[in-house]
């Protein structure tokens, strides 16, 4: 596997201010819609947040990860990411997290439509992290 550094350089990412992990925006295409790359390591991850519209996840290479969904109706769900399996819808109003569970790293790619804005983005509350004890994992 390639060293964090060589990702992080090949496909110019930058650290991800609030989310975690590296990131760099791709393109945008058809009405609004953009893409990015997303990269979690050892280190960093993707803090349980909330957005207002679907993200499409796509995993491209490294080791697997794993995605805590916690449904509006409060259900929860655990979803791998890997060569094995390389995609995850995660719908709107979602709180969602993801963390690496092996390797030394994740790439992905994910997509939304409209593009991210920062004002579709959440934090938890301390009550959302009361009901649902696993969300403290996917905690900064």
């Amino acid at each position: 596997m390639a060293a964090v550094s060589d990702i992080i350089m090949r496909h110019d990412l930058s650290p991800l201010p609030g989310e975690g992990g590296y990131f760099r925006f791709i393109d945008t295409f058809g009405e609004n819609s953009g893409c990015i790359y997303y990269l979690i390591t050892r280190d960093t991850f993707s803090s349980l947040h909330r957005l207002t519209d679907d993200e499409m996840w796509f995993f491209l290479e490294g080791g697997e990860a794993e995605q805590l969904i916690i449904h509006p109706d409060g259900r929860e769900e655990v979803r791998k990411l890997s060569a094995s399996c390389r995609s995850s819808l995660v719908k709107a109003e979602c709180w969602q997290g993801t963390k690496l569970r092996s390797g030394e790293y994740a790439l992905f790619s994910t997509v939304m439509s409209p593009r991210y804005r920062d004002d579709m983005y959440s934090s938890p509350s301390a009550d959302v992290i009361d009901a649902h004890p696993a969300a403290k994992e996917f905690l900064p």
